[in-house]
């Protein structure tokens, strides 16, 4: 594909020439478990559940004990500094961005986002600050607790890697995969970005802006400094195909006053994006030249909207349902059904994609200790039973060996007794506020399982656990509701109504804390 280069326009910091810049995922998913070697703290998300699998609500601080595990040494246990109860059905409590340190979490964004945990913080040792990955574990005394939660963070490197060259950037696989699929190693550079509204024939513009102290700034002189930077911009479409890849790089020098600046209020830059097959997202790479780190974060280059249906629209769903249960599913009528996109959708099923080793025997078990590479969104899941060689637009090449994590949220204004109906090839599991109804984890050909469940008027949790062994894939998802015909379960047709005096009827999918 033939690729353009990135106009970066100079702003706040930069002087004259070329500016640029790096931010933190504002999707959570792209870096969730990395370190800035300029922390004091360590923070981590953890999860904890009973012998039946059911959340433990009532961990206070003084039940849990922090242990570093350095290279052939004894574990050293650490004070635990902060802890918090994180309850996604409670507004007041949801997860605040932090503007420093960092955030190890435990699973993906999607489920992290959607799942009562706690979070705890630690100061770690001088020796948990050097580059490379460094363990972690926490005990509980608490009988019967099972505890899950990422038991590594990675801290960049700190100091120039001379090896590393990367003088042609037109032959650059490696910036060219951590744009528009993952980056192969862990990211620990810090980067915030948002889209900046423009005239419908003007490029997309972004402001994008690196967290003070996250590049390795060499030294030139005692009064001045160099950064020099390779940056990428990848554009996915509504169904999250690449439209374009963009790539340049910039070599800075900073003078002492530029450089005091910066470690105060980050290294801030507007960045021009050629406008080119509407794109939907841009997921811009960050590399540092002198240390080879990498930062990554997805921007939608407009603000998704919620989706409610109006009476209307509920009237013409109704009238579909026949037709909706009779037609041919090889081929989704939603073009963004399937597996998802990378798009987000408010409102939708966000599921957590990982790689798993080959030949792996089954889904994995807990997918809380697991790193996962990318999200994706969908409103319904209609994969057929196909082979996908390209694997998921946007997140893995892998037509194989591979899992997603799905969570979401759904409205139900008739109560009575559901019926779901889960096609898959391979492993599948399908959860409904917390109750596990359908489980088989083994590699099968596309399979076909049912189950009902009474459910009543409100809010209600969905996860679907999805495994992709060999060959063929097959994710078929429907719902027969009381009294109606069977159709695909999408999650439009159950949004909660546009009512403050509704939003106020819903029950907390978790009770909250006494």
């Amino acid at each position: 594909m033939r690729s353009a280069r990135l106009v970066l326009v100079a702003t706040i910091v930069a002087a004259s020439g070329n500016a640029f810049a790096a931010a933190k995922p504002c999707t959570e998913q792209s870096a969730p478990y990395t370190l800035h070697v300029t922390t004091r703290e360590v923070a981590i998300d953890l999860l904890a559940t009973d012998s039946h699998g059911n959340p433990v609500r009532d961990l206070q601080a003084s039940d849990l004990t922090v242990f570093e595990l350095p290279k052939g040494a004894k574990k050293l246990p650490r004070n635990i500094s902060g802890f918090r109860i994180i309850d996604p059905s409670q507004s007041d409590d949801s997860p605040t961005e932090r503007s420093d340190g960092f955030h190890i979490t435990t699973g993906g964004g999607c489920a992290i986002s959607t799942t009562f945990h706690y979070q705890l913080a630690f100061q770690p040792t001088s020796a948990g600050f050097a580059s490379g990955y460094h363990e972690v574990a926490i005990a509980s005394s608490r009988p019967k607790v099972h505890l899950s939660f990422h038991h590594r963070y990675y801290v960049g490197e700190t100091i120039a890697a001379t090896q590393r060259v990367h003088n042609n950037l037109n032959s650059d696989a490696e910036l060219q995969q951590a744009a528009c699929v993952h980056a192969f190693m862990p990211l620990s550079i810090g980067l915030k970005a948002r889209a900046i509204q423009t005239a419908a024939t003007a490029p997309f513009r972004f402001a994008l802006s690196i967290q003070p102290n996250s590049l390795g700034f060499a030294s030139l002189t005692d009064d001045t400094r160099r950064v020099h930077l390779d940056y990428a911009a990848c554009a996915f479409d509504q169904q999250g195909r690449t439209v374009s890849y963009n790539h340049s790089s910039a070599e800075r020098v900073l003078s002492a006053s530029e450089y005091a600046r910066i470690q105060s209020a980050g290294f801030s830059n507007l960045l021009d994006l050629p406008r080119k097959g509407d794109p939907a997202l841009v997921r811009f790479v960050i590399r540092d030249r002198e240390t080879g780190n990498l930062g990554s974060i997805d921007v939608p280059t407009a603000a998704p909207t919620e989706v409610h249906l109006s009476k209307e629209q509920e009237e013409a769903a109704k009238k579909f349902e026949a037709s909706q249960a009779k037609r041919n599913h090889t081929a989704p009528a939603d073009p963004s059904a399937g597996f998802g996109s990378v798009i987000p959708k408010p409102g939708a099923l966000c599921g957590d994609v990982y790689e798993l080793a080959e030949n792996t025997p089954r889904m994995p078990e807990n997918f809380w200790d697991l790193e996962p590479v990318g999200a994706i969104y969908a409103y319904a899941l209609d994969e057929a039973f196909q082979f996908v060689p390209n694997g998921i637009p946007g997140i893995t090449s892998r037509p194989e060996w591979f899992a997603i994590d799905y969570h979401g949220k759904f409205w139900i204004n008739e109560p009575g007794d559901y019926r779901f109906v889960l096609t898959a090839d391979d492993g599948q599991k399908l959860m409904i506020d917390d109750q596990q109804l359908l489980y088989n984890d083994q590699i099968h050909t596309a399979t076909t399982t049912s189950r009902s469940i009474h459910l009543s008027t409100g809010n209600h949790t969905i996860r679907v656990a999805y495994f992709q062994g060999p060959q063929r894939t097959a994710l078929r998802l429907e719902v027969k509701p009381p009294g109606k015909a069977l159709r695909l379960f999408d999650l439009r047709d159950f949004a909660a109504p546009n009512t403050e005096a509704a939003k106020a009827a819903i029950e907390p999918v978790f009770p909250p804390q006494p």
